[in-house]
């Protein structure tokens, strides 16, 4: 790759440079997009800066991007395990271990089934696969293994791979075996969300392997491979602390701490956003599938809450690794659980007339669904006794007047300022 055709990004005029980050974006959220996925005109976006995307995200960040027929697909290598990435329900659920299962299943069930089909057809091919496999038992009369193969085919569905012509996939849910649903089926865009076995499985005997980014032992691979390790935590998790990066990682953003910004914000138009704890890229909501702070009972009280807490937390020693002369500062500050306990009981107090109905009526069910929130977000941390642990990024959702009664709102000003 030429050094013009890598940086081609840079010469596009303002207007131009704003369309193709709105595709690389389109792309970060939604890997896989279709002509009706994830909504009218992003395929066409997409192809409009195919040359561009796929440059860029080969240099930035190691991604392949395939444009096809009906698709375009973004062949994303993670940086770290996160337990919370995967496929959603189109009502948000997790997808879940046996409901992900079938859904590979299916996709390879679909290679052997014709342009139009039926969940049945799809349910008898995927157990002739599984037959004879102890590791996964597919037993169709049981209620949970339907439900988990319909939200399968749903998010197949959605994604236009399946496109339904009679019935409905929830009529197969149907202990007594009535009604189906039948379908046209998208090859182009399934040819492209299984993998190829030989060059991707290869040497992977665990699922730490797949981290690994087989670009050879020169120097000038090494550095390529820790550029798209930190480039790619930083798009893909919501907060990344310096503390967790390996000493190589940690060198290499020090030294490259520039080029890194630059490149990311420069493919994707976000802020990145450095502090001494830590990097995050700042978007309008447009990047994430589950955009933080959002609107709702949940997300509010989440934002109340988290200002609660980094006020209580905010005056406690960081640890012995917290030391203004340490090169990564520890990001967590300790909250007692009593602390804790009165910062949520203020939230309440404050704001119950506010939640929803549920909510309302019986306050202790809404704390953990906003303990569980904070948490995706790497904001909050539960040790096993119970005590948590606040982020330092925590602190750029406190409100400016804490005594107001308003959402809380974004301040970049209240993490530690990076050292020079």
């Amino acid at each position: 790759m030429t050094s013009s055709t890598a940086r081609v990004a840079v010469q596009l005029e303002p207007d131009q440079l704003e369309e193709m980050q709105r595709a690389a974006r389109l792309l970060l959220a939604h890997p896989l997009i279709t002509a009706s996925w994830p909504g009218s005109g992003s395929l066409i976006a997409v192809r409009r800066w195919e040359t561009v995307l796929r440059a860029e995200f080969d240099r930035v960040l190691g991604y392949r991007l395939e444009v096809g027929r009906t698709c375009a697909r973004l062949y994303r290598r993670p940086a770290t395990l996160v337990a919370t990435r995967g496929p959603r329900t189109r009502t948000d659920r997790p997808l879940g271990p046996l409901a992900c299962s079938f859904l590979c299943l299916a996709l390879a069930a679909a290679e052997g089934l014709g342009e139009q089909t039926t969940a049945s057809q799809i349910a008898e091919e995927v157990q002739r696969l599984r037959a004879g496999d102890e590791g996964l038992l597919v037993d169709f009369t049981l209620y949970d293994q339907r439900r988990a193969f319909v939200d399968a085919l749903g998010w197949l569905e959605v994604r236009g791979v399946l496109v339904l012509r009679d019935g409905e996939a929830d009529a197969w849910l149907s202990p007594d075996g009535e009604g189906d649903a039948l379908y046209d089926l998208d090859r182009d865009i399934v040819s492209r969300l299984l993998v190829n076995a030989p060059s991707v499985l290869r040497d992977v005997e665990t699922v730490e392997d797949f981290l690994q980014e087989p670009l050879g032992p020169s120097d000038e691979a090494h550095i390529r491979r820790l550029r798209h390790q930190i480039g790619r935590r930083i798009v893909g998790e919501p907060v990344v602390s310096l503390v967790d990066l390996d000493e190589d990682q940690l060198a290499h953003f020090r030294r490259r701490r520039g080029r890194i910004v630059r490149d990311l914000e420069q493919l994707t138009g976000c802020i990145v956003e450095v502090r001494a704890e830590g990097v995050a890229l700042i978007d309008d909501g447009d990047l994430s599938a589950e955009p933080f702070p959002g609107s709702g009972t949940e997300t509010q009280a989440a934002l109340l809450w988290g200002a609660e807490l980094s006020r209580a937390s905010s005056s406690a020693p960081a640890g012995a690794d917290g030391s203004s002369n340490d090169p990564a500062p520890n990001p967590w500050r300790p909250v007692e659980i009593a602390e804790a306990d009165a910062a949520w009981e203020r939230v309440v107090a404050g704001y119950r007339a506010r939640f929803k109905a549920e909510y309302r009526d019986d306050p202790s069910r809404l704390r953990p669904v906003v303990e569980r929130s904070l948490q995706r977000f790497g904001l909050l941390a539960v040790d096993p006794d119970g005590s948590l642990r606040c982020h330092a990024a925590l602190d750029r959702y406190r409100p400016e007047d804490a005594g107001q009664e308003q959402a809380v709102t974004s301040e970049p000003d209240l993490w530690s300022e990076v050292s020079t």
